[in-house]
């Protein structure tokens, strides 16, 4: 998933049980450090580590909410993407 932390399962939770009981699969979190929910992505973030989610987190320095395909996050997401279809 794209942008959604996790869709209605959490909304931006820091619920450690209730990501728990998702049994959510591999997360990419890519933010910038100008969005007003940096922060939020963080703790999110946090959360789902804590409960037990592989979590890979790419933050883009001066980046704003809503940036798209700038930033250069893609070929990162594609590397980290393909390397979880092959593991599995």
């Amino acid at each position: 998933m794209i942008y959604s932390f996790y869709g209605r399962l959490s909304v931006g939770t820091t619920d450690v049980e209730l990501l728990r009981s998702g049994q959510l699969p591999p997360t990419f979190y890519c933010y910038g450090t100008r969005d007003p929910f940096y922060d939020q992505f963080l703790a999110n973030a946090d959360a789902a580590e804590e409960a037990g989610v592989e979590v890979e987190r790419l933050q883009l320095d001066d980046m704003p909410h809503g940036f798209g395909a700038r930033g250069g996050w893609i070929p990162a997401y594609d590397e980290w993407l393909s390397a979880v279809f092959e593991g599995n």
